[in-house]
Order: structure tokens, then sequence, then C-alpha cells
């Protein structure tokens, strides 16, 4: 596809549909708008625009289709693979001063909020209201509700609750011919017609940009408990977390574990924030409900089952101040890894649960084959297991063979036992060389199809999730 570079009078028009102020093309300024989290090359965007409404970003989008530049939306930036970066230049629309929460009806058990609104403040502002939204990335300090839309991000309570899209009643979305759609809204079932929604949930920016989001709400739990549980061995923690998701008598909100690498990370940066220190492994699992006996109980069980199969004793966090102390851990980890390393590959594979203990074991057996630290974590309740390669390697060219390699294995590893390359991160630029071996060509025709009805002129982040037909 061929695009045209923003022309003088394009930049001039934008700066007449949107306050000046709100509009940059000084390259200098824009360095900071041309990365994500992710390790994907920088790209500078020609403009960046700031949004305000959905009738603005119509106009923004319409004027970009006109002139053939392609737009490439962008929430905080705190992306893992490539999604936000402007590949291909053009304009860059950022939805961050859209960071209103327009409604939260208790009646109805929904909130309304525009998409730039941070998760972690999304969450906080309906637990005010006695309401919970659950979903809960790691990032959620920092990361946009509509960026989590838009990759259909999960969390440490996917396992309980389910992931972004789970939660969504209703979406406004601008198309790529300028046109605005609304469909849902506070409606708890809705049949009418295709699902609007799920076509946009998890598309990254390549159909539509999300102007505003109706999600469901549950009523929080009055009782949580946190429970860390130490062993020696990996396979032993693998074992309890398989374990608790087949036993009916526990219902977890979460079941993650550290490995030993990255509780060795967090201690080096944070300070010792996590104990037991010299552990193979730490699962981590929140319990819940309205009851305090039956939580409590709950808590006993899973200590006896922890214990039967060689754990130390457990620690049990009852109490905002340990609670807050182990969560911050866990969801520094990402950022705690990058800290110790120079650079991180981070791979979110998802595999079906009974393939869980093989996925352990096949990547402590790639990290002593390449000889590179491999940190595996995550949400192993729901099969999905974070796969962070850490460089140790000076020389860039044997990294770079080090890394593809270990991808490559992991991915075939992965795709012939029945799972997938990502559950959570989303496919942007980063995975998109992978995307011809997860899927056949059926499937990848038929999501071809949907991208050139929706976007023909190709403008909506090109360079994103489809590879390039061959």
């Amino acid at each position: 596809m061929t695009y045209r570079p923003l022309s003088r009078s394009a930049a001039g028009r934008l700066r007449e549909l949107c306050s000046p102020e709100r509009v940059v093309t000084d390259p200098t300024l824009l360095t900071d708008h041309g990365h994500d989290e992710s390790t994907e090359p920088a790209r500078i965007p020609e403009a960046l625009v700031k949004v305000l409404s959905a009738e603005e970003t119509a106009a923004v989008v319409s004027l970009a289709r006109s002139e053939r530049v392609p737009l490439t939306p962008r929430g905080l930036g705190t992306g893992l693979a490539g999604g936000s970066i402007p590949v291909h230049g053009g304009v860059l629309v950022s939805t961050e001063l859209m960071d209103r929460v327009c409604e939260v009806d208790a009646g109805n058990l929904v909130v309304r909020t525009q998409p730039g609104v941070r998760t972690a403040r999304l969450q906080q502002t309906c637990a005010a209201h006695g309401l919970y939204y659950p979903v809960d990335p790691a990032s959620l300090d920092d990361c946009s509700i509509g960026g989590n839309v838009a990759t259909n991000a999960g969390g440490a309570r996917a396992y309980k609750y389910g992931v972004t899209g789970d939660f969504v009643r209703g979406i406004e979305a601008v198309l790529a011919d300028g046109s605005i759609i609304r469909y849902g809204g506070k409606l708890h079932k809705n049949v009418t017609g295709y699902d609007l929604n799920k076509l946009l949930i998890g598309s990254e920016g390549t159909l539509g940009i999300i102007t505003e989001i109706t999600f469901k709400l549950v009523p929080r739990p009055r009782y949580q408990v946190d429970v860390l549980v130490p062993f020696d061995r990996l396979q032993q923690g693998v074992e309890l977390c398989l374990r608790v998701i087949r036993d009916s008598r526990l219902m977890p909100a979460v079941v993650e574990f550290i490995e030993r690498g990255g509780i060795v990370a967090c201690n080096q940066v944070l300070g010792n924030c996590l104990p037991f220190a010299d552990a193979a492994v730490q699962v981590l699992i929140e319990l819940e409900g309205n009851d305090r006996r039956q939580v409590l109980d709950e808590c006993v069980l899973l200590g006896e089952t922890a214990m039967a199969l060689g754990a130390r004793e457990p620690l049990v966090a009852d109490n905002a101040t340990d609670q807050e102390r182990l969560w911050t851990a866990r969801r520094s980890l990402a950022k705690t890894l990058k800290q110790v390393y120079p650079q991180v590959t981070a791979e979110d594979v998802v595999v079906p649960l009974s393939e869980l203990p093989a996925t352990v074991e096949l990547v402590a057996g790639l990290q002593q084959k390449h000889g590179i630290p491999i940190v595996p974590f995550g949400h192993i309740g729901d099969g999905n297991i974070h796969v962070d390669i850490c460089r140790t390697i000076a020389d860039e060219r044997d990294w770079q063979r080090v890394r593809s390699a270990v991808v490559d294995e992991l991915v075939d590893f992965v795709l012939a036992r029945g799972g997938q390359i990502t559950a959570e991160h989303g496919i942007g630029s980063a995975k998109r060389h992978l995307m011809k071996r997860a899927l056949g060509a059926a499937e990848l025709a038929v999501m071809r199809e949907l991208k050139r009805a929706l976007d023909p002129e190709v403008i909506m982040n090109p360079g994103k999730v489809l590879p390039d037909p061959e």
C-alpha cells in the first residue's frame, strides 16, 4: 500500500479541526510517541493529534482518508506488541485526553467511560459506588481502558472473571470512513444483528478507533485473602495450580506463579519485598467470598493440599498491607526484569490446562539449552504463561539469533500442543510474522475480508495484526 506524506495544508487542516495546541508536528516533541513497551523499533509519526470526542476523531479520520495518510490509534503507549507504533508514519491519534468516567449506573450495574481513563482509576471510581470492575492487567496503574479493549487485555483475575471483552456491553467507535457507530449499551443481553462489540474488541485499532465503552460491573466480594505458597521444585508449584483449578470446593479469583528468576529480580530491584527468596517457585492464590468463615475454610483446604505436595508453610495475607506487598511485586515483575536486563522480549503464550506442566518444563529446557535467562510467570490458572526472554548476550547478531531460536521453539511447541501465540498482549507488529503459523489460510482470508470491507484504503493502523499476503 502506498501512502502520501502529510502535507503542510493537511497539517493546517488538522489544527482547524482540533485546537492548535493539541496538534504536534515538531519531530523533537514526537519522540516519546514513537514507541511502546515492546522491543519493536521506534517510528516517529508525522503528526500527533490529541482528540477530545468521537466527532473530532471522525473529522480527523475523514481528512486522513481523503489525503491517503495512515492513522495509528494510541492510548497511553503501554502495549507489549508494537500495536501503537506508527510503522508507516502518518498521524498518531491519541485518546489520552479523553479521560472522563462519564457515568456509574449502579442501578444497571454498568459504567460508561471514555477510552483514555487509566484502568486503576476506573476500578477506584466503581469501588466508590460499591461496585467492582475486576479485570486487572499488571499495568493497570499505567494503561488506558481503551487500550485494554483494543487488545482484549486480561490480567490476574481473568481466571475467575474473564478478560476485558467479557465485560464490554457497549462501544462507540469511529470507522475508517469517518462514520460513528454505537452498538449495545446498558443491556445485559443483546443479539440484535452481528455483534459489533466483539468485532472491535481485540482488533488493535485496525478496524476503528474506540471513543467510548460501557462495561458491566459486579458486586465486590466482602472478604479477600491472598495465599503465597513456596515450593522447592517448579513441578510441585504447577501441580498445585492444577489441583486448585480442578477442585470444585475452591473457586479462587487468582492463580499465579512466579519462578525463581522472577523472585530474585523482584527482590534485587524492590528490596526483598518477596519472602521465601530461595524458593524455586511461588504460587499466589487469592480466595474471596462474602462469608468469612467459608473463605477461611478454603484457606485451610488450600494449605493442606499444598503441604501434601511438599510446600513450605504458606504465607497468608489477610490485610491490606501484606496484600499490597505481594501484589506490588507481582505487578512490577515485567518492569523489574527490564531494570535487571538491558532488553527483554515478552511472549505470552497460552496452552490447554493439561499442557501446563510440559510447557513449563520446555521453558526450563530452553533456558538451559540456550544459556540465557528465561523467566516464566503469570496467569497460569487460565493456561496463560508469560515467557520473558532476557538478554545477557552483548553481540547484537548473536542475541537476535538466540532470541529468534527461543521464540521459534516455544511457538512450535505451543501450537503443536493446541495452544496459541498470544493470550492478552495482542499481535501488533511484533507477532505479525507468526500469524501464518498460528492460523490457517481460510481464517486469515476471512480476517482480510473484514479488514477490506471496513478499511478498503488500509489507513487504520497499517502494518499490524495481519501478515502480508503471499
